[in-house]
Formats: structure tokens, C-alpha cells, sequence
């Protein structure tokens, strides 16, 4: 009753006691939310037209495009690869985003309808893939697609297992329906740009004027080379006419900022290769000695051979080999050891052992029958019943049969074994196939007992081959080195936490501080530099102007870098300041070719030009349509062709300035190349080339507009 009491009379404390705790607890709640809703919010990778696509979408159409890419048949393990696979998926991305979204509001759209049809025709060049080919024709086969997908759909409903590639192909072609309506929307929204683009008559005859009509030249060429820098003066008002001239040229949609940065890269030191050529030139002793096949597989093992981690007692193509092996083994004796010899291309030494060579077909088609029993004396007994009774004439698949086996016969090829990690039981059986003549019958027995009676059927393509146990080894830094390196630099960096420091103190210790201008976060790297990402995701996350990054080590395990933030540019007109050095040297060009024409203004022959030391070459196939390209100064001119078109046979023509000289000609023939004038042909070629320019003038205003945002770099 007492405990009671005391908590009547303070009853009004407990209330706002707890009315408090609840107050902070729903306060809590309602911060916590909202950093949960913060970090929802930074998972949003980009932005088009106010629409956000979330780093869990974005991976899903990475994926999509990488699973193309690899039924296609093309690797994509390499960070290269999928940094290209990763911006074809957003481009494309951005792209179908604004398409749609014009579409949308003219009323366009594509019908189921419409997209079935395109697959039966097979349309797209994403359905010419071999598992929607016709095996006999090796077309594509819109029944395959069909009866693939009902196969597909029924084992999903009975709930049965999946094989792997059934859920690649069916993801690969979910991917295929969606790209063909995207491509069909945007095919739809070209053709309505295409009918607001029309040719005419003249502009068709015109057209093929300019791609028929040819002419042989004799071209005189004096290179603005010929002309010193000091010679021409360039005004800061000349360079600021120019920005102004060429104003939209520079212009930029995104975010750029400039930095500078130093790449120390890590190279082997003296005592790394000696140490190395050294440890080479053991195994090439070793190797001297070596003539079975036990001990040539221990050296090649402990030695840790880039090519192979063991020796395998078969044969092989040149294809196995490194390009300077391939290159040597049939100008030395079997038997013979190689001494020890540095490849550039490959930067190793290496040696290696000619163990054996001989004439062996590169493919064998066989068949086998496992033979069962309790123990290897049940085996060996079972094995010589079956021998025997083939040889006697008995059929090979009745036997199997009688095994409960089918026998069925395949190929086995060279190359599918000679760059495999084999064993000396694999080595065995594969020796055992290519030994064996087309018609024979062999029994392969391992070392621990299991048995084979094998048949080969058939063989083809009889190739030399080679024994070859080989000790390639890399040329690489220590670990020591790599410390003694990474040590140097940390010092450095530690010392030197400013801008102004750095660029002071940089060059003292042997470091290049390099300016890398114009980067953007759809960059994947910095520089090129290999798993730079962080680096990179540092200067736009992070980084404010004049701030110094930390040491990232990077590349590919051989590398550090550093980096300052110098400058951020803001989407639109890039300052003049950025560019002055840039229109500089094009003004130095002009003013030099200026300079030339002035010197040649008289000039009314070939010959005369020869005489001011211009260069002469005898240029034919010159037409309209394609820029000339001018030996004496290493490039293509398009000038030379415009000017070509508008002379006649026998006309001299200049002075005339291009991007690289100042050239005189004389029309020595003009001929119309043989084509044939197709009005409607031509009519279609041109608008294809406007429409080609109109789109992608407009997709470029369409992405000015829709303020397309980029965070990729945040997260890969």
C-alpha cells in the first residue's frame, strides 16, 4: 500500500517522465527514418527527366548486357571489357529514356503485336545466336524460340531444376524482346523525323556528282612546318576573336574537373631480375639432367612456371606455347634444353626442354565402355572379356548396352586439353585416345584401377606436335621492392599535404605532378590507370579545389597515385582561360599558312611551287566525298577535294589553305568512275545522312533537357 501511495503522488512526474521517453523515442524513430530515407535516396545511380534509376536496376541491366555479351561469345572477365559493358548499358539507358518520353507525348508506341512479329522475322541481330538456329540450314528459327520458351515455362510450373544455361538463354531473350520494342520505338520516332527530311532531284545528281566524279592530280605541298613559331604572332585579341568564332564547339553538358596527379608505377629493381634469371637458370641445369617424366615435373612444378604449374606428359601444338617457344622447337633436336633467354614481348625469362615430337591427328572421334567390377582383379578380368569379344566381332554399343551404357562417340581436339591443368592419369587416357588408329580398339588402365575400353572412329587433320616441359618465368618486383618504393612515397606525401608543396618539391624527387584536365564522373579510371575508381570517386565526392587526395594504391598491383583537385567546371561554355593554349596553336597554324600564301601569292604552276620548296606528289581516286589523303604532310585534307570537284581537266588551282599546309595543284584527269545513277537511290542516301545528323543533333538537345544526372562513380 505504501508503494502504492508513492506513485499517486508522483504520478504526475512519471507521466511526463515517460511522455518524454516516448517523445525522444519516436524523435529517434523518426531521425533514424530519415537517414534510412537519406541513404535510400544516395542509392538512386542517375536521373533523366526527373525519373531515378536505383543502383539495383542499374546492376540488373549491366547484368542483362553482360549475359549478351557472353552468349555472343565474348569474354568479358577483364576490367576493360566490363567498363564498356557498363557504359553501353547507360548510354542506351539515357537514350531509350528520351526517346520514350518524346514518343510518349506525340502519341508513338510499339503493339505486342508489332514486337512478336519482329521475332518471328527474326529482325533483330540479337536473335542470330546458335541456340535459335536451325541445325540443318543454320539459320535462325522462330519454332526453336518457340518451342525453347514452352520448355522453359513448363519446367517452371512443374517446379523442376533449371539447368544453368536454360536461365541464361531465357534471361538473354526476356533482354532481346525488350531491346526490340525499344529499337522499334525508336525506329518509329526516326521515321517521323525522317518524312519532315526530303531530297530532291538536283541534290540526288549533286550527291552522286560528288562520289562519282574523280580526279588524278599533281599536288604541291609546303607544310606549315616549313615556317618557324617565331616567325607568326598570335594576340590575345586574335585568340579571343577565335573563342568567339568557335564558341559552341565549346560547350559542355556535364561537370568536368581538373586535376593534377602523380603515378608512381613500381618496376622490377637490378637485384629482382638477376634474382629471377638466376632462379631460371637452376630449372636450365635441372632440366640438363632431367629425362623422365616424374623428375621433369617436379622442376617445372617447384619453379612456378607462368606457363604451367605442372608438366604434362603429352603432346601439343605451337598454339600451347609462348610465341618465342613456338618459334625455336622445330630448329633444335629433341632432347635439346634451351638456354636460359629473356622475351620482351612477354617480359620473362625462360627455358625449356624439347622432350619429344611426333605426327598425331588434331581431332579423334571415339567412343568407351567403363568397365565395372568389385575390385581391380574383377575389373582387369571383365576388362579382357570385353577386349576380347570386340575383337571377335562382337557390337561395340550391344556390349555397352549390356553395361548399361550408351557409348555414344565424340570428338576430343587438341585444343581442348593442351592448355588444361592435366594430371598423369588425364595424360595417360588422352595419349592412350591419339595412339590408337581409326578401327582399333585399346584398353586404358589407370593407376588406381579404373579400366576403359576404348574405340576410335575416325580421325582427322594429322599435325606436329610437341613434348615440351618449359620454365617461363615473369619479371617482376620484389615485395621488397614494391615497400621500398611505396615507403619513399608515403614520405613524400606526408610531407607535402598542399598543392603548392607538392608542385615545389615534386620534381626534386623524382616525381612527375601531371595536369589531367576536362575529367568526368562517367570516367571509370583516372588517366587510364587500372582500380583507380576510389580515386576518382574521391574528387567528386569529397574533394574541394586545391585539396590533395591520399595515397591510393592501384593499377594492377604495381602502381600508387596522388591526386589535387585544381578546378571545377560547371556545365556550359568552358573558359577561355581553359582553352588558350589549345586555340593558340590553331591560330599559330592559320598564321602560318597565312604567311606562306603571301610568300607564294605569284605562284602559277606545279613547277614554280617545286621551286619554293614545295613537296610534289601525283594523288588519283580524288573525289568529293572523301577527304585526299597528302603524303607530304602525313594527313587527310578535305580542302584538296572540294577544291578538286569544282576544277576542270588541266585547271591549276591555288594557293589553297588547309589544316596542316598550303597546297597548288594541276587537274591532270577527270573521269566519272563507272557508276551507274540511281535517282531514288541517291534521293534515299541523302536523306539517310540528314536524318543521321538531324537525330543525333536532336538526341543531344533532348539530354540537354532532360538534366541527366550521372552517380555511377559513387558505387562502380
Amino acid at each position: 500500500m505504501a508503494v502504492l501511495q508513492k506513485i499517486r503522488n508522483r504520478g504526475v512526474l512519471l507521466v511526463v517522465v515517460i511522455a518524454l521517453a516516448l517523445v525522444l523515442f519516436i524523435l529517434g524513430d523518426a531521425l533514424n527514418s530519415g537517414q534510412a530515407f537519406l541513404n535510400l535516396s544516395k542509392q538512386q545511380i542517375g536521373e533523366v527527366n526527373g525519373e531515378e534509376l536505383s543502383i539495383q536496376d542499374y546492376q540488373t541491366l549491366v547484368d542483362d548486357y553482360q549475359t549478351v555479351a557472353e552468349i555472343q561469345g565474348t569474354s568479358t572477365s577483364s576490367e576493360d571489357v566490363l567498363n564498356q559493358i557498363k557504359d553501353q548499358a547507360w548510354q542506351q539507358y539515357v537514350n531509350n529514356a528520351l526517346i520514350e518520353k518524346e514518343c510518349e507525348s506525340l502519341g508513338i508506341s510499339v503493339t505486342d503485336e508489332e514486337v512478336l512479329e519482329l521475332i518471328k522475322n527474326g529482325a533483330s541481330q540479337l536473335l542470330q545466336i546458335p541456340a535459335f538456329a536451325n541445325q540443318q540450314t543454320g539459320r535462325y528459327d522462330y519454332s526453336i524460340v518457340q518451342n525453347f520458351t514452352t520448355e522453359y515455362k513448363n519446367m517452371k510450373d512443374k517446379g523442376e531444376e533449371i539447368p544453368e544455361m536454360y536461365e541464361k538463354i531465357y534471361k538473354y531473350y526476356l533482354f532481346v524482346q525488350k531491346s526490340i520494342r525499344q529499337q522499334a520505338l525508336a525506329t518509329k520516332y526516326q521515321a517521323l523525323l525522317a518524312n519532315c527530311l526530303v531530297s530532291n532531284p538536283v541534290q540526288a545528281k549533286q550527291s552522286f556528282n560528288d562520289h562519282s566524279t574523280e580526279s588524278t592530280i599533281l599536288l604541291a605541298s609546303i607544310p606549315f612546318s616549313t615556317v618557324d613559331d617565331k616567325d607568326v604572332n598570335v594576340s590575345d585579341a586574335d585568340i579571343q576573336a577565335k573563342y568567339n568564332e568557335d564558341k559552341e564547339l565549346y560547350k559542355q553538358l556535364v561537370e568536368t574537373r581538373d586535376i593534377k596527379y602523380i603515378d608512381v608505377q613500381v618496376k622490377p629493381s637490378k637485384s629482382d631480375i638477376e634474382q629471377i634469371k638466376k632462379e631460371v637458370n637452376e630449372a636450365y641445369g635441372k632440366l640438363l639432367e632431367a629425362n623422365d617424366f616424374k623428375t621433369l615435373n617436379s622442376i617445372v612444378r617447384n619453379s612456378n612456371s607462368a606457363t604451367m604449374q605442372t608438366y604434362a606428359d603429352v603432346l601439343k601444338s605451337k598454339n600451347a606455347f609462348p610465341q618465342a617457344i613456338a618459334a625455336t622447337i622445330d630448329s633444335i633436336a629433341v632432347g635439346t634444353v634451351v638456354p636460359v633467354k629473356e622475351d620482351p614481348s612477354t617480359n620473362s625469362f625462360y627455358t625449356f626442354k624439347l622432350v619429344s615430337k611426333q605426327t598425331q591427328p588434331d581431332s579423334v572421334l571415339f567412343r568407351q565402355i567403363g568397365v565395372p567390377g568389385a575390385d581391380e582383379k574383377a575389373i582387369a578380368k571383365t576388362a579382357d572379356s570385353i577386349y576380347n569379344a570386340i575383337k571377335a566381332g562382337a557390337s561395340f554399343k550391344e556390349i555397352a548396352k549390356k553395361y548399361n551404357q550408351t557409348a555414344d562417340s565424340s570428338w576430343i581436339t587438341t585444343s581442348q586439353y593442351e592448355n588444361a591443368a592435366l594430371d598423369a592419369e588425364n595424360a595417360k587416357f588422352i595419349n592412350n585416345v591419339y595412339s590408337t588408329p581409326a578401327g582399333e580398339i585399346a584398353k586404358v588402365t589407370l593407376s588406381n584401377g579404373v579400366t576403359s575400353i576404348i574405340q576410335v572412329m575416325q580421325t582427322k587433320n594429322p599435325i606436329t606436335k610437341y613434348n615440351v616441359a618449359s620454365v617461363v618465368k615473369e619479371i617482376k618486383f620484389s615485395d621488397e621492392t614494391y615497400s621500398k618504393a611505396y615507403n619513399k612515397f608515403s614520405s613524400f606525401v606526408a610531407k607535402n599535404r598542399t598543392l603548392k608543396d607538392i608542385e615545389a618539391n615534386a620534381e626534386k624527387e623524382g616525381y612527375a605532378f601531371i595536369p589531367f584536365n576536362s575529367i568526368s564522373s562517367s570516367n571509370h579510371t583516372i588517366a587510364g590507370i587500372h582500380a583507380t575508381r576510389e580515386a576518382l570517386k574521391w574528387v567528386f565526392e569529397d574533394a574541394k579545389v586545391n585539396d590533395i587526395s591520399p595515397l591510393y594504391e592501384c593499377g594492377d598491383n604495381d602502381r600508387m597515385i596522388l591526386v589535387a583537385l585544381t578546378g571545377i567546371n560547371q556545365p556550359g561554355y568552358v573558359e577561355l582561360s581553359k582553352l588558350k593554349d589549345m586555340i593558340k596553336s590553331e591560330l599559330v597554324l592559320e598564321k602560318k599558312g597565312e604567311k606562306i600564301k603571301k610568300d607564294v601569292a605569284n605562284v602559277k604552276s606545279v613547277e614554280e611551287a617545286k621551286g619554293k620548296k614545295a613537296l610534289v606528289d601525283t594523288l588519283r581516286h580524288v573525289n568529293f566525298s572523301s577527304p585526299t589523303f597528302v603524303p607530304a604532310v602525313g594527313t587527310s585534307e578535305s580542302i584538296i577535294s572540294a577544291a578538286a570537284s569544282k576544277a576542270k581537266a588541266n585547271d591549276f588551282v591555288g594557293p589553297v589553305q588547309g589544316n596542316q599546309g598550303v597546297y597548288f595543284f594541276k587537274v591532270l584527269e577527270k573521269k566519272q568512275n563507272g557508276e551507274k545513277f540511281d535517282a531514288k537511290q541517291e534521293k534515299t542516301a541523302c536523306v539517310n545522312v540528314n536524318q543521321r545528323i538531324a537525330f543525333s543533333s536532336i538526341l543531344r538537345d533532348l539530354y540537354e533537357k532532360a538534366g541527366v544526372v550521372d552517380n555511377r562513380y559513387l558505387y562502380f
